[in-house]
């Protein structure tokens, strides 16, 4: 062996140690996190990289050779026996190639209780694909007698130090910002790719390249090409979903703020009327409860328990000294109070953004057959979030405490509201609270 053959050796060498270490710092880096220990990994690394899946797999498939020279002889080993030896070799060993690479990958994810395992998957096929490309065959008489092999080995290495480098810095480390979020990825994005490179691939690197100098150059250029492509294509794909993930994440804050402060505002209105203090969190709670009782979406329950939040908003607008008032309301005085659905609409109608609030706030005091207040509009011409917040509203009125009495007892309740169906209360939305009534066998629904 002269000094080109053991500079080539030495550098490939390198490579495969460089690529274990990127390896290893990729799967800290992505799936750690402090639940496992370093030294563990590091074992687990050592004796389940794409290396020892590749050397596994090319030994492994010897077995179905053997198998055959036993079947057709040794003496019987001629040229079609061995190019049929070649085609086994090369099935066998791609195929325990890839079942080894998602076994291991998702033993590793196991152990390491990785919400996301196809993300482990990818990192072992993605280096896959360095360990099969950097795989030549070249023969030390080879590299003897040929300079230009010489210096396209030590070029394709280098190459491959700096795509890894690439694949290492720009891939993995907007992976980490993905692999420990529940919500789940398009796992076909991520595997489908590599893999059918790695198996292509592999199946020239499992039969060392029988080819020419020239054509092996086409090969390896076209393959670095399709590996930066990988490393670019991944990069734009993940850096998209972060984004996407942030943006998400930012709206759920949104969210939650708004809720937040809906949630705030009604405790604000409630306070306002010390004998319905939680008032319209409950209702707001109960209409959601009758709105998935119904079987709808879950944004229009959503929206529902919102409506029920503000539906008394109107209140800010009557002076408390009515609101608070422990003996019966004058005519005058009930007419005052009866403005509060039209306050509360005139309120959120100015949420540009979310004009569907004002609907319960507007319609809550609706009533089925038309006798209700403001617009005496009946049946289904009230929108069907007040004629479920309107239900919810009558049940908290019944089970909550009053100045003058304990909240009353569930079969009263239920009677109550079995007695109003088609008359105060839809029938139908009716029917719905008598359900969860008659599910609450421990009359927890009341204040």
């Amino acid at each position: 062996m002269n000094i080109l053959s053991l500079v080539s050796n030495i550098l490939d060498f390198a490579f495969l140690i460089w690529c274990i270490v990127l390896f290893y710092l990729s799967l800290k880096k992505c799936f750690l996190n402090g639940k496992k220990g370093k030294v563990g990994l590091l074992l687990v690394t050592l004796f389940t990289n794409p290396l020892v899946v590749y050397i596994v797999s090319l030994y492994a498939a010897l077995i179905p050779m053997i198998a055959v020279l036993i079947v057709f002889g040794l003496d019987k080993y001629v040229y079609n026996v061995s190019e049929l030896l070649s085609i086994i070799q090369i099935i066998t060993a791609g195929v325990i190639y890839m079942l080894l690479t998602f076994l291991f990958s998702r033993l590793v994810g196991k152990w390491l209780k990785v919400p996301n395992r196809s993300l482990v998957t990818f990192v072992y096929l993605m280096f896959g694909v360095f360990f099969s490309v950097s795989i030549r065959g070249y023969s030390n008489e080879t590299l003897e007698s040929s300079l230009p092999t010489f210096i396209f080995s030590i070029a394709n290495t280098t190459v491959l130090f700096i795509a890894s480098w690439f694949l290492y810095h720009f891939v993995i480390k907007a992976l980490s910002g993905l692999t420990n979020q529940k919500r789940a990825v398009n796992a076909k994005i991520f595997l489908i790719p590599p893999a059918i490179f790695n198996l292509t691939y592999i199946s020239l690197a499992f039969t060392n390249l029988k080819l020419s100098f020239e054509s092996r150059t086409i090969v390896y250029i076209f393959s670095t090409i399709i590996t930066f492509l990988f490393i670019w294509a991944f990069y734009v794909i993940i850096k998209n979903i972060n984004a996407t993930n942030e943006e998400i994440k930012a709206k759920n804050q949104i969210k939650t703020l708004s809720v937040e402060v809906m949630e705030a505002l009604a405790h604000t209105i409630d306070a306002k009327d010390k004998y319905t203090n939680g008032h319209s969190v409950r209702v707001a709670k109960y209409s959601r409860m009758i709105a998935e009782k119904m079987g709808l979406d879950a944004e229009t329950c959503e929206n529902i328990y919102y409506m029920g939040l503000l539906h008394d908003i109107g209140k800010i607008g009557v002076p408390n000294e009515i609101i608070n008032k422990p003996s019966r309301l004058t005519d005058e005085e009930y007419d005052v109070i009866k403005t509060h659905p039209g306050i509360g609409f005139d309120i959120l109608s100015q949420i540009n953004s979310r004009p569907d609030l004002a609907k319960g706030a507007r319609w809550h005091h609706e009533r089925y057959d038309g006798k209700g207040y403001p617009e005496g509009i009946a049946g289904e011409k009230i929108p069907m979030e007040a004629r479920i917040i309107a239900v919810a509203d009558s049940y908290d009125a019944m089970t909550s405490n009053r100045s003058y009495r304990h909240y009353l007892p569930q079969e009263t309740v239920r009677a109550e509201i079995e007695k109003n169906e088609g008359t105060q209360f839809d029938p139908e939305i009716a029917k719905y609270m008598i359900m969860i009534i008659d599910e609450d066998k421990d009359y927890i629904l009341h204040e």
